[in-house]
């Protein structure tokens, strides 16, 4: 039983951190406009192979409806970060058939004469497989646009994955946040394991999901403001029980730390970033199991 308490507080600590990195990682794909970015290059792998033209494409990102989109909070922005699949076969359809009669055989001469012939195939082929129907084509552009942004999904998540490694080991030195030294700490101080403990118990018990949604896109004042909760509430209040930060009572500042002692902080260091990089949602899923099997254990 001790040792599951020690690695709930350990994966409490952890999906903290976890939490926080992904807030930060946020604020920095806003700033850096990565989203859109993301977006912009699955629509062009779409609409405009290397070798071929980029009309479509141009004249895609020229349609009124995704300049609309590219608008948020009054202030225009370099790309949209995200467009629905009907927006996007409305679009396609209005540019392919320049604002004309929407009906199979006008479609299928329009697609005919793309010079893009990925493309072209593959539209050929989803109209092939529509039975004549009109709206069966439409909804076959819809699940072929799907299937597209969810690998562009991926393309995104791997790549912000460094991202949040760095940032993650960012937080683990501001934090001073070593795993090997939170896991040591919990081992041998039987007052904090069940404080942190208590703190994991209640934070699980008080909801049935993350705290907020880390796949969708918020504001920036909603972001500062988890960011705020976290460091200022959360985290805060795990500091004193752990030892975390650098004025801990737990470094003999008349014992300066030596080589190896430094050389085993900054693994705990790379381990705490590595673990951050797995994402809040694995370890609060993780978290709510533990929990739940302790319960279970006591009551029996």
């Amino acid at each position: 039983m001790q040792m599951l308490t020690i690695v709930i507080g350990l994966i409490f600590i952890l999906l903290l951190l976890s939490l926080l990195a992904t807030t930060i990682m946020e604020l920095v794909a806003g700033f850096l406009q990565l989203r859109g970015k993301n977006l912009e290059k699955a629509l062009k792998n779409i609409l405009a192979s290397s070798d071929a033209d980029e009309r479509i494409l141009e004249a895609f990102k020229n349609n009124a409806l995704y300049k609309q989109l590219s608008y948020q909070f009054g202030q225009k922005k370099k790309a949209p970060t995200y467009v629905s699949a009907q927006s996007f076969q409305s679009i396609l359809f209005n540019i392919l058939l320049e604002g004309g009669e929407q009906n199979l055989d006008s479609i299928r001469k329009s697609l005919e004469k793309l010079e893009n012939e990925d493309l072209k195939n593959v539209l050929l082929q989803l109209l092939d497989e529509s039975e004549d129907k009109l709206d069966t084509f439409k909804a076959r552009v819809e699940g072929w646009y799907n299937d597209v942004m969810d690998r562009a999904t991926s393309w995104y998540k791997e790549n912000t994955r460094r991202i949040l490694l760095m940032i993650g080991f960012a937080l683990a030195v501001a934090f001073n946040a070593d795993t090997i030294a939170i896991y040591k700490h919990l081992g041998a101080d039987p007052q904090a394991r069940m404080e942190i403990l208590g703190m994991a118990e209640r934070f699980v018990a008080q909801r049935d999901s993350l705290p907020f949604d880390t796949t969708k896109y918020a504001s920036i004042d909603s972001i500062y403001k988890r960011a705020e909760t976290l460091v200022l509430q959360d985290l805060e209040a795990a500091r004193t029980p752990l030892g975390l930060g650098w004025d801990s009572d737990n470094d003999d500042k008349n014992d300066p730390m030596g080589f190896w002692d430094w050389l085993f902080r900054i693994a705990g260091w790379i381990v705490t970033a590595l673990a951050v990089s797995l994402g809040a949602p694995f370890w609060f899923d993780l978290l709510k199991k533990l929990v739940n099997i302790r319960s279970s254990s006591a009551s029996a």
